[in-house]
């Protein structure tokens, strides 16, 4: 099986009180989200997470080989080994992060990439909606460099949290946020985005 998940943020306090988590504080949050995640992921499931993963690499060094399953990363503009972020702003510094997370069981993908599933849609995949207005802050948009090209195609995505599940872009392309705000705190299977698109779609 194939899941997707996205800005767990792991060891972050404040993510609670930002995006209204039903958690005590950050160790509850931790075990929380791994409970519900091994409970459902089997050791040999695809799990494509898009990205901020955590704020703090101690999780990565704690946490990471007690989830189940495969990890594939899409690297987020939080995650060490984001081209964003200052610690990877060099191409030697992003390739030493990289390896971290490989070392922790990560199989980091792009930044930007595609998955294609058969007889479903082949997906672009980024951490980062489509731009759009809905994404400027403070009347710019800091990370117009790192979105993807709308071709269409729908989106998985995170960075929005609890904002949206799904939204269409400018052009009307359907983006789908799979970070665990708005799924239970647990990765979402593909079954499950086939429900959405049938949803928001009509049909495939």
């Amino acid at each position: 099986m194939i899941y997707f998940t996205s800005d767990e943020h792991y060891w972050h306090s404040n993510v609670i009180r930002y995006c209204g988590r039903p958690h005590k504080e950050a160790q509850e949050m931790n075990e929380d989200m791994i409970l519900k995640h091994n409970a459902i992921v089997r050791p040999d499931d695809k799990v494509y997470r898009l990205g901020d993963f955590s704020l703090a690499f101690r999780a990565v060094e704690n946490y990471a080989a007690r989830l189940m399953g495969e990890k594939y990363l899409v690297p987020g503009n939080h995650d060490f080994c984001h081209s964003y972020h200052k610690k990877s702003r060099t191409p030697e510094n992003r390739e030493k992060w990289i390896q971290k997370y490989k070392d922790h069981g990560f199989i980091v993908i792009p930044e930007q990439t595609t998955l294609d599933v058969p007889g479903l849609a082949t997906f672009n995949l980024c951490h980062h909606p489509y731009a759009g207005p809905y994404e400027l802050e403070g009347g710019g948009d800091k990370y117009a460099r790192w979105r993807p090209v709308d071709d269409g195609r729908i989106l998985l995505c995170g960075h929005v949290h609890e904002k949206w599940q799904t939204r269409r872009s400018p052009k009307g392309t359907l983006m789908i946020n799979v970070g665990v705000d708005v799924h239970g705190f647990k990765p979402v299977s593909i079954d499950e985005i086939a429900e959405i698109i049938k949803r928001e779609n009509g049909s495939f």
